[in-house]
This record gives C-alpha cells, structure tokens and sequence, in this order.
C-alpha cells in the first residue's frame, strides 16, 4: 500500500510505502482516572515499524516514520453524569498537547444530554513526523470503576518518507 506525500516546503508529490494498523482490546478494561489504556490486539495491512507492549499498552513508534493516529474510545461510564478525558502521553508519563500533534478526547455532562445512555464516544488524535518517543493512551479524567470496551480501537496510518 501507498500515500501520495509531498515533503514539507516542497510542492513535489512523492509515493509513499505505508501500513495501515489496528490496535485493539481483547477484553474489557475497568479503568479510573490516571489509568492507562492496555492494548493488547495489533492487526496490520503489512509488517509495521513500530511495536505493542501487551502488557503495558505502550506503541513503540519508529523515529524514521510519519504517524497518523486516532482513537476512538468506547466507555461504559460508571456514572451517567459523569465526563471523562483521555490524552496522548510520551514514555515519560508527560500529556502531549496540541504543540506536540496531540488532540485529547472530552466528553463532559450536560443535562441535556441525559437520555443518551451510559455509553459514549470521542476520539483522540495524534499527528506526528519523526516520533521521539514512545505513546500511551491515558485517561486524565474518568469516575472510578468505568469500563473502556472492546470496541475502542487505535487505528494508524505508519508512512515510510
């Protein structure tokens, strides 16, 4: 598979080799704030460059890539008039922000948004040429005893330049 790029400053169209990649949950996460997301499930169109740790959820990013990443976070919240957040962090446990390419995920109660039910989704994002390190997906604010479901995904677009 490949991306049309053009280098930055350049108006020069190159094709790109790039891997489309799927990380996932196998199970439920019963999850609070603080908590990090534990993906443990990577499917891939090819071989990709980076890496999972099932054990810590922590994505591995190659430095020599460019990265397209979004998360759609499915939770089952343990309050229904509770918000939540979720943010990129570094392998340093430091909150990427807008600066960085990072896009957190809020969702905040509202009470006229009773009626939608326990469950809710939003995405994060990250963008990023040339990673300098690792990333995990955390929740920065959740009630206690929330469940993260199965059908939160990470999906990522990995571009060789």
């Amino acid at each position: 598979m490949s991306y049309k790029i053009a280098p930055a400053g350049s108006s020069v169209v190159s094709v790109a080799p790039t891997c489309l990649i799927q990380i996932t949950l196998s199970s439920a996460q019963t999850a609070s704030a603080g908590d990090v997301v534990v993906f443990d499930t990577i499917a891939s169109t090819s071989t990709p460059s980076l890496s999972l740790n099932a054990t810590t959820g922590e994505i591995t990013l190659d430095s020599t890539k460019h990265y397209y990443i979004q998360a759609s976070i499915q939770v089952d919240r343990s309050s229904t008039t509770s918000d939540f957040n979720f943010a990129w962090i570094d392998s340093s446990g430091t909150t990427l922000t807008t600066a960085d390419g990072a896009f957190d995920a809020t969702w905040e109660y509202h009470a006229s948004s009773v009626g939608i039910g326990e469950t809710t989704t939003c995405t994060a994002n990250y963008i990023t040429r040339s990673p300098t390190s690792a990333v995990r997906l955390k929740a920065l604010t959740l009630a206690a005893s929330s469940s993260v479901r199965t059908d939160t995904t990470v999906f990522i677009m990995e571009v060789t330049p």
